[in-house]
């Protein structure tokens, strides 16, 4: 018997949009202080979850819903938006969407200043959240400036700050490194241990073993276990990421001889797939758009011992983005090829090939988030880049979306391209890796294999 009323309680809860049933009768109680971890494939349902409990549904993203939810005593569905945002504050998966200032110091004091706290409350939160997830050296930093996984910590600070009742975190280490996955998961147990509310949808479950009380999975909208955390750990995995953290398998450094791309004394192999790996914020991203033409350095680009122009770079190089939504401009999965075509080659193939067959006449952006990467993927093969590169391909996909998401990558390699992977996923890098570059901050980058 329950002492005491449930921060969320949904009894029914049923979402529905253009005849797709995003959720179907979800019942979920969440009492003060629990920790849940909603876990589950991508697109069972945790997203939309979410989005119902902090009301962008139906407020922002439209859908019929039907049952009932009460999230700190009100309905989300018929609040205004300010109100259910000072009950639960949201972190995204991809933060820049909910960001409102230009500099990190403002976005972390943005939620606690709208609530009207005293000044001297306000910086204190502030130095506390800093410290907290690693922040204090950015706090004068433009948020423009800021690498994926820095802008994760930022909404999680700015998140803290504004101490709501309940914390709804979407994927929140999808864009960490290891480091700062470790220190976000001491942050939720300190949360736990304070007495707030955690709602958590996670793919990558090792940093919550004894942090979480209950796991919540979810297939097809609708929640088909409800555990004790201790219970559900000692289950097999059943499709899901691993429940311990990977191992730093230590890979071949990225500077051996032959044929491939070289840039300032690092080579990367044809045929091969080279892992840059390292801190948030150490210049992965940075390394990437100096490979591909899109950033001015000092020193030089050879490809098979031939100097490339930035000109040159973005003509045999293409990029597989985090954002791909920003690099898709096709009417059509059709269109978009033939903007890359050269000669007549048919493309049938190889979308069968990338398992996109019988896509052709679909826009781009009514795909799913694994089919737009690897309809990216399909314009730099239609292209015949010679360099393909991958920044996080892998963030907020589960097992099974991952594992695809390699064989693609691979598949790249054996098609005789040079292939640069930058991620934070050590299950990504044990399957698909057959050498490593890490880069240390500020500027350098080490060569080093995993255990270096």
């Amino acid at each position: 018997m329950h002492s005491s009323r449930p921060v969320v309680h949904a009894r029914g809860l049923t979402l529905t949009t253009e005849q797709t049933v995003l959720l179907d009768d979800v019942n979920l109680r969440v009492d003060p202080g629990e920790a849940v971890l909603i876990t589950g494939r991508s697109g069972a349902g945790k997203s939309s979850l979410l989005r119902v409990l902090n009301g962008l549904v139906p407020h922002v993203y439209p859908g019929s819903l039907s049952g009932s939810v009460e999230v700190g005593g009100i309905d989300p569905a018929t609040a205004d938006l300010a109100v259910t945002g000072r009950i639960a504050a949201t972190v995204f998966q991809n933060p820049r969407t909910q960001f409102f200032a230009t500099d990190v110091l403002s976005e972390i004091a943005l939620g606690a200043s709208n609530a009207g706290l005293p000044r001297e409350d306000i910086l204190r939160r502030i130095d506390e959240a800093a410290e907290r997830f690693e922040l204090t050296g950015l706090l004068g930093r433009g948020m423009t400036e800021l690498s994926g996984g820095e802008r994760q910590r930022v909404a999680l600070a700015a998140a803290v700050v504004s101490r709501p009742r309940l914390y709804l975190l979407d994927e929140p280490t999808a864009n960490l490194d290891a480091a700062s996955t470790r220190h976000f998961a001491e942050a939720v147990r300190d949360l736990r241990e304070s007495g707030a509310t955690l709602i958590i949808a996670e793919h990558r479950l090792h940093h919550l073993v004894g942090v979480v009380d209950r796991v919540v999975r979810m297939e097809g909208g609708r929640i088909v276990s409800d555990l004790p955390a201790e219970e559900f750990w000692a289950m097999p995995r059943a499709g899901l990421r691993s429940f311990e953290e990977p191992p730093e398998n230590p890979l071949p450094p990225a500077s051996l001889g032959g044929d491939g791309l070289t840039v300032e004394n690092a080579r990367f192999p044809r045929g091969a797939v080279t892992c840059v790996t390292g801190r948030n914020g150490a210049g992965k991203s940075t390394l990437l758009r100096m490979v591909v033409g899109l950033h001015k350095a000092k020193g030089k680009v050879r490809l098979d011992g031939k100097e490339l122009s930035p000109r040159r770079r973005r003509a045999v190089c293409a990029a597989v983005m985090q954002d791909v939504n920003r690099q898709l401009f096709g009417e059509s999965v059709e269109d978009e090829l033939r903007l890359g075509l050269r000669g007549r080659r048919d493309f049938r193939a190889l979308l069968a090939s990338l398992g996109l067959a019988g896509l052709e006449d679909r826009h781009p952006l009514s795909l799913s988030g694994g089919q737009r990467q690897r309809l990216a993927v399909a314009t730099a093969r239609i292209a015949e880049a010679e360099v393909i590169v991958f920044d996080e391909p892998t963030s907020g996909l589960d097992l099974e979306a991952m594992e695809q998401m390699a064989e693609v990558i691979r598949s790249c390699a054996e098609q005789g391209a040079v292939v640069i992977v930058v991620t934070h996923d050590r299950e990504l890098v044990d399957r698909v890796g057959d050498y490593e570059l890490r880069v240390i901050p500020p500027q350098t980058p080490a060569r080093s294999g995993a255990g270096g």
